[in-house]
């Protein structure tokens, strides 16, 4: 695990995060983790460290904290459909995002792009530290929290109204983050 700055954080969410996603982070104040998660999804708390953050709707806006958020009717009950992922897991879900559909297939160039793309996400993750817990809405972790999150199935427990959406909470001691896909139509 490699020490993390702002330039590198930067660099490796602007590469991952694009229109249709989310990466935010937050600070963790509570002892239940998904308050300060429903806080990040829904823009009420700032980057704790002020890195950058992404919350770009299509066409290019913010999603916001308001009624057309993708998060605004997330409940703390809504967790239950976040299941508990390796790390190597979370990585792959963070590359899977980059395809129209949350899988592999979709991204050009992967093959080409593999080590680059996870070398990206690994940096995201590093963030929160070793003893860092994470979450997923796919549902291939349900089962098998150490599967190939690369070769899963396109199943996933959404979170909000869109079409299909996919994600990664990271949850340290001191911070929450959230990392969020969207498939609008």
């Amino acid at each position: 695990m490699i020490q993390i700055d702002a330039t590198s954080w930067s660099r490796s969410v602007e590469t991952l995060f694009g229109e249709d996603m989310f990466a935010a982070v937050g600070a963790r104040r509570r002892d239940d983790w998904r308050l300060d998660a429903l806080d990040v999804m829904q823009l009420r708390t700032d980057d704790p460290r002020g890195w950058s953050t992404v919350s770009a709707a299509p066409g290019g806006g913010d999603y916001g904290a308001g009624p057309g958020s993708p998060f605004s009717a997330v409940t703390p009950g809504d967790f239950s459909a976040a299941f508990p992922v390796s790390r190597r897991g979370a990585e792959q879900i963070l590359v899977t995002l980059q395809g129209e559909w949350f899988q592999t297939e979709d991204i050009p160039d992967f093959d080409a792009r593999e080590a680059e793309l996870t070398s990206y996400a690994r940096t995201i993750l590093d963030r929160f530290g070793e003893d860092a817990l994470f979450f997923t809405n796919a549902a291939t972790a349900r089962e098998n929290p150490h599967a190939d999150m690369f070769r899963r199935e396109g199943s996933y427990e959404g979170f909000t109204g869109h079409v299909m959406d996919c994600g990664v909470i990271a949850v340290s001691a001191t911070e929450v983050g959230i990392f969020w896909g969207f498939t609008i139509d």
